[in-house]
């Protein structure tokens, strides 16, 4: 199961908890063989198989352009880009993935659909260029607590580019109450629209409490994993519905967000294919190397039945941190 402590620090926040976000320094020294370079953004593309045909797992690259690598990025629809939120190299290389014309994001909250689209009427309006200082002011980007994370680089693309950009997240009050009360919070014809009323499966639920007990590092009371899973499902199933708008409005879409959302087996690919299953789309994993971990299969996340849940992982310098779980012991 691939989660960066940062990851596990943003769903705390979002689903209410005192976890603190992870303190961010410089990129550590790197003598991994998959990746030798500190400084390379992308250090070795692997295809999984999943999807591609490929007969086994196998470096692709990365190539002089990173895009070569995983040609079915161009033939799908949708793309999903994972991360680790506070992990600069993800979002620069990122930025140069950015070819589908238009972008959901999971950083941005569906309440903000106000200033995206004040930001859109100011773009298209304006005497100069949009820059991201006006992106941030108009969704009030600080207002998220992403501002803490490296974003810019690939805020500048986003920007640059004048991609449609899309709120994937749903509010936070809304995570906070089914996280408290379940999924009765939503009308039953939300839950059927997106999918909801279906479940995952014994399995799948099992792996999704499993996760989240090891998100908030073995704090939290047995009686609240259920209802939190429930919380998680939810976001899933937004950003699922966000970027299914943005395909169904510009006939592609990228969609930016966490790697654990970006699994194929129960994260927002799982939604996507319950309700479009004629949607191609191709899921790509961001992984930080560790000291001593130099199989590349043993990165891969998997399904309870041990298969593949990306279908590209791209291996990355990783970054030294503090430890989320110390805010627990406060």
């Amino acid at each position: 199961m691939i989660q960066s402590k940062s990851q596990t620090a943003h769903l705390a926040l979002a689903l209410g908890t005192a976890l603190l976000a992870s303190a961010v320094n410089a990129a550590e020294p790197s003598r991994d063989p998959l990746c030798p370079d500190a400084n390379a953004d992308a250090c070795a593309v692997y295809d999984t198989g999943r999807t591609t045909g490929a007969t086994a797992f196998e470096k692709v690259g990365p190539k002089d352009n990173l895009r070569k690598s995983m040609p079915a990025i161009a033939a799908s629809e949708i793309v999903i880009l994972g991360e680790a939120h506070d992990n600069p190299h993800h979002h620069k290389l990122r930025a140069g993935l950015l070819t589908k014309p238009a972008v959901a994001m999971e950083q941005l909250r569906a309440d903000q659909n106000a200033g995206l689209k004040s930001f859109a009427e100011y773009r298209a309006k304006s005497a100069r260029l949009a820059t991201i200082d006006d992106f941030k002011a108009k969704v009030d980007w600080e207002s998220g607590g992403w501002d803490q994370y490296p974003y810019d680089p690939l805020l500048e693309a986003i920007v640059k580019l004048s991609l449609p950009i899309y709120a994937g997240d749903p509010p936070r009050d809304t995570i906070r109450k089914i996280a408290k009360e379940g999924l009765g919070v939503l009308s039953a014809d939300d839950q059927k629209r997106l999918a909801l009323d279906q479940p995952l499966g014994d399995k799948l639920d099992a792996d999704s409490a499993e996760e989240i007990e090891g998100s908030h590092c073995g704090m939290l009371p047995k009686t609240a994993i259920p209802k939190m899973a429930l919380a998680q499902r939810y976001r899933d199933a937004h950003l699922a519905d966000a970027t299914l708008k943005a395909a169904a409005d510009h006939g592609q879409a990228v969609l930016l967000t966490g790697n654990n959302h970006a699994r194929t087996d129960r994260g927002v690919p799982w939604y996507i294919r319950t309700r479009a299953p004629d949607k191609k789309v191709v899921s790509v994993v961001l992984v930080e190397v560790e000291e001593g971990k130099t199989d590349p299969e043993a990165y891969v996340p998997r399904d309870p039945d041990g298969k593949p849940a990306a279908d590209y992982l791209i291996f990355t310098p990783t970054i030294t941190r503090d430890d989320p779980c110390k805010a627990f012991g406060k």
